[in-house]
């Protein structure tokens, strides 16, 4: 089967690919031949299809999601700003913290957004607090999540 890459060798996903991967994000748990059966193509076809996203990298990995006590459990996004920047430097702090789901480095006036799912409010300010020690800190906006509208992973 051939496969189509840009310039840099990355691949580029067909209208199958897509859909394939948009269906095994709804359930990845579907069998290949319920895939194949909606995107019209054969069983053989979608294996070597999820194979090969699975080795260029593009499916990273099949997750359980997991239910939080949802009376309790608390999100917000940080927006964190440093001066001077260096990632290198915060990268251990993240990664430190399980609670922190996403961290992107951003444009504009804030250099890092944070994510975090903690199972509490107490649990959310001791994140918050710890935050505080981090090097060349400048600056942190709590934006707390009021509700969930969309879920895409």
């Amino acid at each position: 089967m051939a496969f189509l890459c840009n310039e840099e060798g990355n691949m580029q996903l067909d209208k199958y690919d897509k859909k394939i991967a948009a269906l095994l994000v709804e359930d990845a748990r579907q069998s290949v031949s319920d895939i194949a059966r909606k995107v019209n193509l054969s069983r053989s076809a979608v294996t070597d299809r999820i194979k090969r996203m699975e080795e260029k990298g593009y499916i990273t990995g099949y997750h359980a999601h997991i239910a939080h006590n949802t009376e309790q459990a608390v999100s917000a996004y940080f927006a964190v700003t440093f001066r001077p920047l260096s990632c290198e430097l915060i990268q251990p702090y993240i990664n430190a913290v399980p609670e922190i789901k996403l961290a992107h480095s951003i444009s504009g006036d804030v250099d890092l957004l944070l994510l975090v799912d903690a199972p509490s409010m107490s649990r959310l300010s001791e994140i918050r607090g710890a935050m505080d020690q981090w090097p060349n800190l400048e600056k942190i906006v709590t934006h707390m999540c009021l509700s969930s509208r969309l879920e895409r992973f």
